[in-house]
């Protein structure tokens, strides 16, 4: 057994892009230590040429209003050197995300109240949008939240669990070195989700490829309580923990095994367990040699399948179903975060390789 059953805290999963910055001219990353001028992120008196430049008091001296989402405001051109993961206009996401000018995480726009408002699109983060009018503070499948969720912290996701704010939680982080992502600080870890390991795509996943994709590390769970905490559906299961059960679990009790018949979706199982099924045809490939999907991504457990994978079912453990595989972590512009538009998957329709049919090839 990798540790004990996850248990849920007062975090909000949100994942993807928030990491740094490159070149000179601009904050930027050279193993992801930031570069430029530092009055590109900081003032010293908020008075740069005589002028305020915002209105009120920032943590960490930064130049910007809104926190983190001050600094990742922006337009995606495949050039920027700062990750965006919110617009302040429509962004291009396309029928998958994959084709136009969101992130791995989507865009926040669809859910921010200064854009789509839809709060089923995504997290509402505060600062962006209220909290959500169904839910409040309950994430589904999970416990209520003290306050609203944010970008790091004790109700957040990214840095530091432990600490009370964003800044605190993040505090070192974009000037550390993350040349070995081994979850050991947050600098140290996969887009600085302290404890989570994975190999980073170097743009974030804009418009990403079968040879240009984040790698997300997962683990192929024989037993509901045999859990990596390295892993990025671990990491979701801190808010979300009854969606990371066994087969059969109604609850939070560690009493499910990882095989069929599932009440929910798996997470954290290798579909190579199954590739004698339709499984095996994964993304249009067959059992031995299917292309990875930037649409219906899966994991690998790094510690025996390491790289970035071109194709699936090489060997054990490289083909996880995991969190990510359906979802973007920030928002998108379908129900749940969904990568596409689960409303139209309609069963029988001879529509190919698209969506859940990815994976469930011979259900189209």
């Amino acid at each position: 057994m990798r540790s004990s059953r996850i248990e849920l805290f007062g975090a909000a999963v949100l994942f993807g892009a928030f990491l740094a910055f490159s070149v000179l001219g601009a904050p930027g990353v050279a193993v992801a230590k930031v570069q430029g001028q530092c009055a590109q992120c900081h003032t010293m008196h908020n008075s740069q040429n005589g002028q305020s430049i915002v209105s009120t008091p920032n943590g960490a001296l930064i130049a910007t209003e809104n926190g983190c989402i001050g600094c990742h405001t922006g337009t995606n051109t495949g050039a920027n050197n700062i990750p965006y993961i919110l617009s302040t206009s429509t962004p291009n996401y396309g029928a998958t995300g994959t084709t136009g000018d969101t992130l791995a995480g989507g865009n926040f726009y669809f859910v921010a109240t200064a854009g789509n408002a839809t709060d089923a699109a995504g997290h509402n983060v505060a600062g962006l949008a209220a909290s959500d009018a169904q839910l409040g503070l309950t994430p589904p499948g999970g416990q209520a939240l003290l306050s609203q969720l944010t970008c790091a912290g004790v109700n957040g996701c990214h840095g530091d669990r432990t600490k009370a704010d964003d800044f605190t939680a993040v505090s070192g982080a974009h000037h550390g070195d993350d040349s070995v992502l081994d979850g050991s600080t947050v600098a140290q870890s996969y887009r600085f989700l302290l404890g989570v390991t994975g190999i980073e795509d170097s743009d974030w996943e804009y418009q990403p490829t079968v040879t240009a994709h984040n790698q997300y590390n997962g683990y192929d769970r024989a037993q509901e309580a045999d859990v990596d905490n390295s892993t990025i559906s671990a990491l979701c299961a801190k808010c979300h923990g009854d969606f990371h059960s066994g087969a059969g679990d109604l609850g939070p009790s560690d009493d499910g095994s990882m095989q069929s018949a599932w009440i929910r979706h798996p997470t954290d199982f290798d579909m190579g367990n199954v590739k004698n099924k339709e499984y095996g045809a994964y993304n249009g490939g067959n059992s031995t040699a299917a292309p990875y999907s930037v649409v219906a991504p899966v994991g690998s457990d790094l510690d025996t399948v390491p790289g970035v994978q071109q194709t699936v079912f090489d060997e054990a453990d490289d083909a996880i179903v995991m969190c990510l595989s359906c979802h973007r972590a920030h928002a998108t512009p379908y129900a749940d975060a969904l990568r596409w538009d689960y409303s139209a998957m309609v069963a029988g329709s001879g529509a190919g390789n698209v969506g859940c049919f990815i994976c469930h090839t011979t259900k189209d």
